[in-house]
């Protein structure tokens, strides 16, 4: 493991435990904003992303490889990237199950491209964050999160 992604592994899974407790008692909206960060005057760093998007991708043990659970996750990845001037998009979908009945997932979006996603295009988009923490409905509410299981 390298300095670069040591580091990443450490704010991803600082993030992690930060966030694993809060999600059951703070709405979306608010840990959205607690993720969020403004960036600072510098320009954006595209080997960043790489080195994020290669760790987030990874797969192994702890702390070879990014939490599995794609809330802590996604949101972790959000604050690194909008810190690191990248402009990314939280995104929120739902799709429906056989084992499972509805069931959400939540991912990054930069410059369009999911980021270090297989396949999203099960899942409808119901809400998204832009880059400075503003909701946007995407054909659905925030009221249809209200018990969804997200993978």
């Amino acid at each position: 493991m390298t300095v670069h992604t040591a580091g990443i592994a450490i704010r991803l899974w600082g993030w992690a435990a930060l966030l694993r407790p809060l999600k059951h008692v703070m709405p979306l909206g608010t840990l959205v904003r607690l993720a969020h960060t403004r960036p600072p005057v510098r320009p954006r760093s595209l080997e960043f992303e790489r080195r994020l998007e290669i760790y987030l991708a990874a797969t192994g043990t702890f702390p070879r490889r990014a939490p599995a659970n794609c809330l802590e996750r996604s949101l972790g990845a959000y604050r690194m990237l909008c810190a690191a001037n990248a402009v990314p998009t939280l995104v929120v979908g739902l799709r429906r199950s056989d084992a499972l009945g509805v069931e959400g997932h939540v991912w990054v979006v930069v410059d369009g491209r999911p980021l270090a996603e297989r396949d999203v295009t099960a899942y409808t988009q119901i809400l998204t964050f832009d880059a400075d923490a503003r909701q946007h409905a995407s054909g659905g509410s925030a009221a249809m999160l209200s018990g969804v299981r997200f993978a």
